[in-house]
């Protein structure tokens, strides 16, 4: 487990997933038009958002 900082000093931890090719094409269309420089960053924003959904939403 590789735990590291991100810039809100929050601690975070590496994990590796397997996707499909066509998966990882619409996370690099995000990355390019959210101007985010990692696969990363489109993935934590992705699921930002879909916890944020739940949070407005208890009965989901």
């Amino acid at each position: 487990m590789n735990k590291e900082s991100n810039s809100s000093t929050e601690k975070t931890i590496r994990v590796c997933v397997d996707l499909p090719e066509s998966l990882i094409d619409r996370f690099d269309e995000l990355k390019e038009q959210w101007g985010l420089q990692r696969r990363g960053a489109v993935l934590e924003r992705l699921l930002e958002t879909l916890f944020e959904e739940d949070e407005d939403n208890p009965n989901s």
